[in-house]
């Protein structure tokens, strides 16, 4: 059997490093440390590659949203007629829940320090919306913050708030959109399907995940 490190891994798998960290601390890919770094093996690479085939391709960010948003009891403005109608059904026939898997392209994934006197400055910045824990009643003691910005404000926002993004105990987890915006003007907290989404890609938690499947039980 072939080895592989958490980098090789990542590029066979198409994801960035840190979704291949959160597989093994998942239990959902097996690793073995060789000192300090990961090692895993190519045949199980493949297997979750062919699971996630077998599921479906993830969808496209614009896509992902649409059928967030709708979810959520809101409309889609990006989207044609005839692409409205056609997730719709998708949404209708299968629901949010078993799509939740297919819609990671929604943003991009980043973690940053922010020293914690500017928490709550950069949470309310016009430019975020508050997603993950912070969207939901029942997580309010998260030590994280989870916020959704545009890609486009996120390098500014990083030299505004003194942004460290190689710490080793990052405070906030940032997800940046490219695309058009799916958040309504002057919405401030992310629609509960949306912090649904947050709650189940992060690192194993079972209280994350519970609060999670509350959410969905709604939907």
């Amino acid at each position: 059997m072939a080895s592989l490190s958490v980098p090789q891994a990542a590029e066979r798998l198409g994801v960035n490093e840190r979704r291949v960290r959160q597989l093994i601390e998942l239990d959902r890919l097996p690793a073995q440390k060789v000192g300090k770094r990961w090692v895993v093996q190519s045949e199980d690479i493949d297997e979750i590659r062919e699971s996630a085939r077998l599921a479906g391709r993830p969808y496209s960010s614009r896509n992902a949203w649409a059928l967030l948003v709708m979810a959520a009891g809101r409309e889609p403005t990006w989207l044609s007629n005839t692409e409205r109608t056609r997730l719709s059904g998708i949404l209708e026939s299968q629901g949010i829940a078993k799509l939740l898997p297919r819609l990671s392209r929604r943003s991009e994934v980043r973690e940053w320090y922010v020293h914690p006197s500017l928490l709550e400055r950069l949470s309310a910045d016009a430019r975020t919306v508050v997603g993950g824990a912070g969207a939901v009643d029942a997580l309010i003691d998260e030590s994280v913050v989870e916020l959704y910005v545009a890609s486009s404000a996120r390098q500014q926002m990083e030299s505004e708030f003194f942004v460290d993004s190689g710490a080793d105990r990052p405070n906030v987890v940032v997800r940046s959109i490219d695309g058009p915006w799916p958040f309504d003007p002057g919405q401030k907290t992310a629609d509960r399907i949306v912090a649904a989404a947050d709650l189940l890609e992060r690192a194993p938690d079972p209280r994350r995940a519970r609060v999670a499947e509350e959410v969905l039980k709604d939907a």
